[in-house]
């Protein structure tokens, strides 16, 4: 089945239109959050949406599933029916532990495929690979277990699915910037991460960054004050941000790049959190040259994920550092100016900034 274009799913989802049920799920930006299109709660900005066609995708992306629509329980939908029936046994055993303690070749076994058959089935079909679903659904039920404060962190890692301590408390640091136990103790004490918040004023808007020493956490237009802070929540938990200045390596860095050293940002060391799968992308955001742009399916290409051009948009859209990781510098695949979350006409001046719309 063919997605609808975004116009055509905001429409769906503006009169909750019981036909749209089933055929795409709405991600929140804002929230972190994914529903189904005829979810009761109010309907988000078209520009802080985004549509795909599983649950899958947006698991796999970072969303978590709406607890009044219920996304990843719907009777009938394509959110964990898939589009394919081995997709869709695979995915049932993934929810039921499948990859848990076993690897992929032996969750193909059970399906009776090849496990290079499963990885190119999830990425046509999911635009994720099988672990990764896998590891966010660990993620998710350990936050939920670290939250309520009941068991030892050694049963919540085992509860959760990970097979080890060790790796449980490696993956959960490098999604979330934290040891699990730090987020516990924050958590259950009132403790926050603390970090400054700074303003910019960049030619065409105010810019807030965020910053823990002289390391770059989040950087967006100060009209989207909101969504910033919600990225940091879905990466960090409680986060207490205090006005301050500037680390001075950060503005001067800034300083260059709008006055025209545009490889200025280059360096600027940032730490995002994020799963494996986002900082790839966001990774290979920065590798792109100033004075350039690409498309989603190239962008996948160069990971490795021809087949994934839809989960690098989500994951280019969770991008919590504007302009510095420069998610800017992919367009549309005819050549438009598409999926901005600071707005079309910011995305144009700074790619105009950077020479790469001479000509057009």
């Amino acid at each position: 089945m063919t997605m609808p274009d975004h116009a055509t799913c905001y429409a769906a989802i503006a009169v909750r239109d019981p036909a749209a049920d089933g055929r795409f799920f709405v991600c929140v930006r804002t929230s972190g959050i994914y529903c189904r299109p005829v979810c009761p709660a109010r309907t988000s900005f078209a520009k802080n949406v985004t549509f795909v066609a599983t649950a899958a995708e947006a698991v796999a992306a970072g969303y978590r599933a709406c607890k009044r629509c219920r996304p990843d329980a719907a009777p009938g939908s394509a959110a964990w029916a898939g589009t394919a029936a081995s997709v869709r046994r695979a995915l049932a055993l993934i929810d039921a532990g499948g990859l848990d303690a076993t690897k992929v070749d032996a969750l193909g076994d059970r399906l009776g495929l090849g496990e290079r058959q499963v990885r190119r089935l999830f990425g046509k079909h999911l635009g994720a690979p099988p672990v990764a679903v896998a590891q966010a659904r660990r993620l998710a039920a350990a936050n939920v277990l670290i939250d309520e404060d009941r068991l030892p962190m050694s049963e919540v890692a085992l509860a959760s699915g990970f097979g080890s301590v060790r790796r449980f408390n490696e993956l959960y640091r490098a999604v979330h910037g934290e040891a699990p136990a730090t987020r516990r103790a924050r958590v259950s004490k009132g403790y926050s991460m603390h970090l400054t918040l700074s303003r910019y004023a960049a030619p065409e808007a105010e810019l807030l960054v965020v910053t823990e020493g002289d390391t770059l956490r989040a950087l967006d237009f100060a009209d989207f004050d909101e969504r910033m802070r919600t990225l940091l929540a879905r990466r960090y938990g409680v986060v207490t941000l205090t006005e301050g200045p500037l680390p001075p390596s950060i503005a001067a860095a800034l300083d260059a790049y709008f006055n025209g050293d545009l490889t200025a940002l280059d360096t600027v060391p940032v730490a995002t959190g994020g799963s494996d799968f986002q900082r790839a992308v966001w990774a290979a955001l920065r590798a792109i040259p100033v004075g350039t742009t690409t498309g989603y399916g190239a962008l996948a290409a160069s990971l490795g994920k021809p087949g994934a051009a839809r989960a690098v948009g989500l994951a280019s859209g969770a991008n919590p550092i504007g302009i510095v990781v420069p998610c800017h510098r992919v367009i549309g695949a005819n050549g438009k100016l598409t999926g901005y979350a600071g707005g079309v006409g910011r995305k144009a001046w700074l790619l105009k900034h950077e020479g790469a719309l001479q000509g057009r």
